[in-house]
């Protein structure tokens, strides 16, 4: 009986924690997050798998932000509005780089793919300095070369790195994806949130920098600049 008591008490805490740090979403983070979850059909959703959701997308949302997106509804001549899985797929613009973050939900599955890829510009200097890094790197694999651009896999990640030089201009970009657990209110949450695995891909990249400094002018650029916006 006293395991069953602490149980609940875990899961009413954890749900008041998820709906305090929800309410504490700014208005204009908040209004797309909504509007991003109504495209999904998922308006219903419960306080922790609304910040699941907003997590993905508060990394993006500073420094003069805007994004626009197209889904399901999207279109006089779509016939998906109401299909069993619902896609958003979001352009996230501020003064520091271009992201792309495309989400498609599964209500049966309880379950959502988020994918995000950021696009930093550079010199070509840095870029050859990175591309150089990483053919060194036992973690990462090179998928493909040519006089142009170089693409990197982290092993066993759905994480992927691209070198693009062309003259004295360059830009890295970035792709990662994951499963995130998602729950409508009053549906059956585990409490788990993140990814399910069922073969040997793992999720995600997972050697982010934690505090990324602001991107500055291209001739300024060094290195630790030119990585991954992580989740917090």
């Amino acid at each position: 009986m006293k395991k069953i008591l602490l149980a609940f008490m875990f899961v009413l805490f954890s749900q008041l924690h998820a709906l305090d740090a929800s309410s504490a979403i700014p208005l204009d983070h908040r209004a797309l997050l909504d509007k991003v979850l109504a495209d999904l059909h998922f308006e219903d959703a419960d306080s922790k798998s609304r910040m699941t959701v907003y997590k993905e997308l508060k990394p993006f949302l500073k420094d003069g932000w805007y994004a626009h997106w197209i889904s399901n509804r999207t279109g006089s001549d779509s016939r998906m509005e109401n299909a069993p899985g619902m896609f958003t797929d979001i352009m996230l613009y501020n003064n520091e780089r271009i992201s792309n973050v495309t989400f498609i939900y599964f209500r049966k599955f309880n379950q959502m793919f988020v994918s995000a890829k950021e696009f930093v510009a550079t010199g070509d200097k840095l870029a050859l300095e990175r591309f150089n890094k990483n053919k060194t790197d036992s973690k990462l694999e090179m998928l493909n070369e040519t006089d142009n651009y170089a693409l990197f896999n982290e092993k066993g990640y759905m994480g992927y790195e691209t070198v693009y030089i062309k003259g004295a201009n360059a830009m890295m970009v970035y792709e990662t994806s994951n499963y995130l657990d998602v729950y409508a209110k009053g549906g059956t949450n585990t409490g788990g949130l993140g990814s399910k695995n069922k073969d040997a891909t793992k999720t995600g990249t997972p050697t982010l920098d934690k505090n990324p400094p602001a991107l500055k002018p291209k001739d300024d650029n060094k290195e630790e600049d030119l990585i991954l916006i992580p989740k917090s």
